[in-house]
């Protein structure tokens, strides 16, 4: 039994009320959820079916079910009595059907139960779309609203295309607005009524005071913050005349004069007036601040550049109060005809899934909605009775139609709510963390509010490190995030308070190493370079796994970066590329070999799937064929007249198309060049398959050939449609994740990818939207095409960069409080003095990033929690050896069971790396392959010069006089010769258990002659010495050794390497 502290304890025990629970990082609040749920079925005797739990994902869900089930059985375990164990065992079996899911899986549940109550056909709930075939279905929609409008031809529609675009024939920014406009619909617990507000905000308004509150507050918001960052600037270049140039009196005079002035403008936005704030700002900017007295003076030079940039910003913008409130009247018509093409688009959308017999995600949470509120609530009558409790997890995620779900069905006292407003990071998704926030600040006469404030995750010094960094972040003024008195965390246990480290910010001076070292690497190679080694040195000192460390990043792009040096260095990891799947190589190879078998006159298609493993052809013969191909001709055409051994292969392809199945054709082009087996890596496999396994999909829905699967894959191909996944959570390796990732998680070691600069919104949109303000359009002069912001514009603007501004707080907060023992920032940087001013508003305004906020909150405020190591020169990381394995968990059973790793050999080789490189060749590789593949077809010795070219030519290989010299002595070596002997084996593949492990993989060459077994393997490294080749590939050789004495125990086994480089075999001992 745990020791609850006593705000967990009240958070288990307290009922008949509406319970909310801040619980911040790491304070168990999965372990109070279970804690609750078995205090009400074991102590209250609440029924499991009566209890409704709602994640925000399924892995929640499954995992609440299984620390549940667990209890369970423990009670069951001790319970005395047969009524009691009889009790138990009920619960038990009802935990697999109890309304512990997701939201959208209850939401499922209330349509499958009462579907006739809005006449829904029983078949379309049982089919779930696809990414894919949602993304197809939503073109289809957005074809018949724009058909539509254009055989109408009403001039605000013609005039709304214009604005949207100077070309009038392009109207994909009106088709993204009108997606972007549906989705935020859908999000509201009443779409038309709120697509219905949307218009009503520009019709008839001809004061500032008619605009909707909302607008309206957020308008004059911005004005402060712009004034705040315009006198912050001033009072620095004062503070400048002040210490530096005390005998400029005139010049210091025109910034005193200015700052005095400021006056009226803080009076101005007090009294919320305009016109009176525009006149003062008009009379400040008269007066220009005069250039540094002293030319040298950078800092002062800077300060005087964002003054006058704020001071055109705003003379940009402000208008008369009678010129906005025109531009808002003449857009009505625009706004208007927008949310009407929209609402066609929703209609053909709905209309079409209907045709199809399928939903989406936000059918169920509408459809839900609909049947509890049809016939009176009679339905919502029923939950209502029901569910003696209703618990949400993660509900600072919740968006309105979750929340407005719950309310229907609860009753004035069962809701018991999880969260974290701290942890709202899913903006993208429509959360709202206002919901939370707003049953904080207001409490109903049933509603309590419990702060879960002990860190049960983290050492002492990280949780102390994110307190002091959150207390000065998340409360500076103009953000309506906080970091209130109750969320100041402490630490749970006393072991937490042991063996603490401060948290390091490596400082990586980037522009000096490559000064001092004279190379070209961009900062990003370079911080992924360095944490790299960092997490070799921390492994090696500290005894770690691999697993205990984890890298954090803000966005795909950087773990990219991370994969290249981990496969260089040989460091195993696991990345989980969100937008992968289409564009992984593998699938990239044989999407272009598809293009080219239906357009090969296709230069782009042709030349990608000549220059892939499947063709091997090289840039050479390419540009040997641009010289000599005449003017116009395709590459297809001119190797028609110019064929190479192996291209019938590809001419028989383009003449069965529409004979072949596309399946059919996808499985003959992973056959060639054995491409799928010699070619692609686990991961890449794994999405072969799930290509295979789409491609049959569509010839199950579609009698459609290869043109409409490709056209469907374009199509698709920019959703973010995940790489399949090779890997369990167990495996021994080093993660690579996004922060939104890695929410929930905990490691030993983390480090931040930290950044200096946040990429600011770009508003270049004509029109954006938003859930609270509607839509904002700028206004536009046709055809003149001369355009002014508006009101509307300005106040979504702002909100929408404030809002991203505190989500980035909420992520970094995410990212920090993940680590258990060791907290590492990483970032490059120029001098550590740029970070010395105290945090302020405009500094976060500016977008200075992680870096920024960490520095100044820590170099401003020194403290033991944190420390800086300042990196000035260039590191040396080896590539890691036999213990460095790729591991991938090996997994039959879907049940629970023990990991199995799955262990391959050729990544036990151990690689010399000679110096830091971010080359990429692949050259050594290929020709290796090349060699394997003609040693395995040539078979027994010994071979002729005519034989080798006859083979070459079958396997569509172009050799060189070296590469035949080499085949040639190979063919008559003496050892070789010796050991082709009795059994003998090409590319023997394996697969044996050892312990909780799966050795797998193929071995070049094996011969077993009775109880002797040779196993040989070929290598094409350009090494001068034996020990070269013993010290790299003994490790990969004593795992195919360690195989086979499990397969073959009573044999005597013998590992040799054939170097084709040296001519000679290498015995290892």
């Amino acid at each position: 039994m745990p020791e609850w502290n006593p705000m967990q304890l009240k958070a288990i025990q307290t009922k008949e009320r509406n319970i909310l629970v801040s619980a911040s990082a790491g304070s168990g609040k999965t372990t109070v959820l279970i804690a609750r749920l078995m205090d009400l079925v074991m102590k209250d005797h609440v029924s499991i079916d009566s209890i409704l739990a709602m994640t925000f994902t399924e892995a929640a869900a499954n995992e609440m079910k299984k620390r549940l089930a667990t209890e369970l059985q423990k009670a069951l375990t001790a319970a005395r009595t047969e009524e009691e164990k009889s009790y138990i065992t009920r619960q038990l079996t009802g935990i697999q059907t109890a309304h512990i899911s997701t939201i959208h899986s209850f939401c499922l549940s209330i349509i499958q139960e009462y579907y006739y109550i809005l006449g829904l056909d029983p078949q379309r709930i049982k089919s779930i779309m696809d990414n894919g075939t949602m993304v197809l279905f939503q073109q289809q929609s957005l074809e018949e609203a724009f058909a539509k409008q254009y055989q109408l031809q009403d001039a605000s529609f013609l005039q709304l295309c214009q604005m949207f675009s100077a070309r009038a024939e392009n109207d994909e920014a009106l088709r993204t607005m009108i997606m972007n406009l549906a989705g935020l619909a859908s999000s509201k617990s009443d779409p038309e009524a709120w697509l219905d507000s949307l218009a009503e905000n520009y019709h008839e308004k001809h004061l500032l005071e008619d605009l909707p509150k909302e607008i309206y507050e957020n308008f004059f918001e911005y004005l402060v913050v712009q004034t705040a960052r315009y006198e912050e600037t001033l009072i620095r270049i004062d503070e400048l005349y002040r210490l530096k140039y005390d005998d400029q009196v005139k010049k210091h005079a025109i910034v005193e004069q200015k700052l005095l002035a400021l006056q009226d403008l803080h009076q101005a936005l007090l009294n919320q007036d305009y016109q009176a704030y525009r006149a003062a700002f008009l009379a400040i900017v008269h007066a220009v601040v005069p250039p540094s007295p002293d030319k040298e003076d950078k800092e002062y030079a800077r300060l005087r550049k964002s003054l006058l940039a704020l001071e055109d910003a705003q003379l940009e913008i402000l208008f008369s109060e009678d010129e906005f409130m025109r531009d808002i009247r003449y857009l009505y018509p625009y706004i208007k005809k927008l949310v009407d093409m929209c609402r066609d688009y929703r209609s053909a959308y709905a209309r079409i899934k209907e045709e199809h017999k399928v939903i989406d995600f936000d059918d169920m949470e509408h459809f839900a909605l609909e049947i509890l509120q049809a016939k009176g609530g009679r339905v919502a009558d029923i939950y209502r009775e029901k569910f003696v409790e209703i618990m949400v997890d993660e509900f600072q995620d919740s968006n309105d139609v979750q929340n407005q779900l719950v309310m229907l069905i609860c009753r004035k006292n069962n809701v018991f709510r999880v969260g974290d407003i701290k942890q709202s990071i899913y903006g993208f998704r429509h959360a709202k963390p206002s919901l939370m926030k707003g049953l904080i600040d207001h409490r109903g006469e049933f509603d309590e509010v419990i702060y879960l404030s002990n860190n049960y995750r983290s050492k002492k010094m990280i949780v102390d490190f994110n307190n002091d960094l959150f207390k000065l972040l998340m409360n500076i003024d103009g953000f309506s995030c906080s970091y209130a008195k109750e969320d100041d965390v402490e630490t749970g246990v006393p072991a937490q308070n042991e063996d603490n480290v401060p948290i390091c910010f490596h400082a990586v001076y980037h522009n000096e190493i490559k000064e001092a070292e004279g190379i070209i690497v961009s900062k990003n190679e370079l911080k992924a370079s360095y944490i790299a080694n960092q997490i070799l040195e921390i492994k090696e000192r500290e005894q770690r796994k691999w697993k205990d460390f984890v890298v954090l990043v803000r966005g795909n792009a950087r773990k990219d970066d991370m994969k290249k040096i981990f496969d260089e260095l040989n460091i195993p990891y696991f990345i989980d590329i969100k937008y992968g799947f289409y564009q992984s190589n593998a699938v990239q190879v044989i999407l272009s070999a598809m293009k080219c078998i239906l357009h090969p006159h296709d230069d782009i298609s042709f030349t990608a799937t000549m220059l892939s493993p499947l063709f091997r052809k090289s840039t050479m013969d390419f540009a040997q064929a641009k010289l000599q191909k005449e003017k116009g001709q395709s590459y297809y055409s001119w190797f028609c007249e110019h064929p190479f051994p192996g291209f019938e292969i590809l001419q028989e392809l383009i003449f069965q198309n529409g004979r072949l199945r596309i399946s059919e054709l996808i499985n003959k082009l992973y056959e060639m060049q054995d491409y799928y087996r010699l070619h692609t890596s686990i991961q890449e496999k794994t999405n072969l398959d799930l290509l295979f396994e789409k491609a049959v999909q569509f010839e199950d829905q579609y009698a459609s050939g290869l043109s409409s699967f490709l056209s469907q894959i374009e199509q698709i191909k920019d959703a973010q449609t995940a790489e399949a996944i090779p890997i369990g959570a167990e495996a021994d390796v080093v993660r690579v994740m996004s922060i939104h990732q890695s929410k929930g998680l905990q490691f030993p070691v983390v480090f931040l990818w930290s950044t200096d600069k946040q990429t600011p919104i770009e508003f270049k949109d004509f029109c954006i939207s938003d859930s609270e303000l509607g839509l904002a359009m700028k206004a536009m002069d046709l055809p003149q095409r001369y355009v002014r912001t508006t009101i509307p514009r300005i106040a979504m603007e702002h909100k929408k960069d404030k809002e991203e501004l505190e989500e980035e707080m909420r992520i970094l907060y995410v990212a920090t409080t993940r680590a258990q023992t060791q907290m590492h920032i990483v970032d490059c940087i120029l001098e550590l003095d740029a970070y010395k001013h105290p945090l302020s508003m405009s500094q976060v305004y500016n977008r200075n990033g992680y870096t920024s906020w960490i520095l100044q909150t820590f170099l401003c405020n020194p403290s033991p929690l944190f420390t800086v190591k300042e990196v000035h020169r260039l590191w040396h990381s080896e590539v890691q050896q036999a213990e460095a394995g790729v591991y991938h968990p090996f997994r039959v059973y879907e049940k629970p069971s023990k990991s199995i790793e799955l262990v391959t050999a050729s990544a036990q080789e151990a690689r010399e790396l000679p110096a830091f490189t971010f080359d990429d060749d692949m050259q050594g590789s290929d020709y290796g392959t090349m060699m394997h593949k003609m040693i395995e077809a040539l078979q027994a010795p010994i071979w002729s010069r005519a034989v080798i070219l006859q083979v070459a030519n079958q396997q569509l290989v172009e050799l060189k006089e070296w590469d035949i010299q080499t085949l040639l002595q190979l063919g008559k070596d003496p050892d070789y010769l010796s050991v082709y002997r009795g059994d003998v084996h090409h590319e023997m593949p394996f697969m044996v258990k050892d312990g909780s492990q799966i050795l797998h993989g193929y071995m070049d060459f094996v011969s077993i002659q009775n109880d002797r077994m040779i196993i040989l393997d070929f290598k094409t490294d350009s090494l001068k010495e034996d020990a070269e080749f013993i010290q790299r590939y003994k490790g990969q050789l004593a795992m195919y050794k360690k195989a086979m004495h499990i397969l073959y125990p009573k044999h005597s086994i013998t590992t040799c390497i054939y170097s084709l480089h040296l001519h000679r075999m290498i015995a290892i001992s």
